[in-house]
């Protein structure tokens, strides 16, 4: 069984819970794993870099569980977790679509029926869930790093979360999970 493949059940139907649940896991392990590298990381600039690599990488990792989290909460199923690119992408200047586009991300299909039967706001709630998580993993981690020494550290790590949030304010609203829950609440 991989971990983005189908399962087959014992009646012969096809399972897409299991993956799904196991790919929000091994994406909650390896942040956990990432951030606990940081007990092992020494004191000063390395810690510094260590902070922003931290800071991007729970950005990545905890968009889709929330999604997931949130979601299957609220009752809406995903049908799968698939490999996709930036849809933030259309709505960037110039040479940076350019790059996003080369970005590879985790994706979650929500199963259309479910998410037609929840209401408008359940959905909006699910759609902002994963920026939320996103935004807040950042300006938390920039929280923990205020302790840091010298205090250009914590500014750095503060300028990462403060910039995130920037980008995701103006972006998502156009082009991203901000833009879908506009559009599931004016339904």
């Amino acid at each position: 069984m991989s971990l983005l493949g189908a399962n087959t059940r014992a009646d012969g139907g096809r399972s897409v819970t299991m993956r799904l649940a196991m790919g929000v896991l091994a994406e909650l392990v390896v942040l956990a794993a990432a951030l606990g590298l940081g007990t092992f990381v020494p004191a000063g600039l390395t810690f510094a870099l260590y902070v922003v690599f931290a800071q991007l990488v729970a950005t990545y990792l905890v968009h889709c569980p929330a999604h997931y989290l949130v979601g299957a909460a609220l009752g809406i199923r995903f049908r799968k977790i698939r490999m996709g690119r930036m849809t933030l992408a259309r709505v960037l200047p110039g040479r940076l679509a350019g790059v996003a586009r080369l970005v590879p991300v985790l994706a979650l299909s929500a199963e259309k029926d479910s998410l037609a039967k929840v209401s408008n706001r359940r959905a909006a709630v699910m759609y902002t869930s994963g920026t939320v998580a996103s935004v807040s993993s950042a300006i938390a981690i920039a929280i923990a790093a205020t302790s840091a020494e010298p205090p250009v550290y914590a500014a750095l790590a503060w300028a990462v979360a403060v910039g995130y949030l920037i980008f995701d304010a103006v972006f998502s609203p156009r082009s991203g999970d901000l833009m879908r829950a506009k559009l599931s609440l004016r339904k």
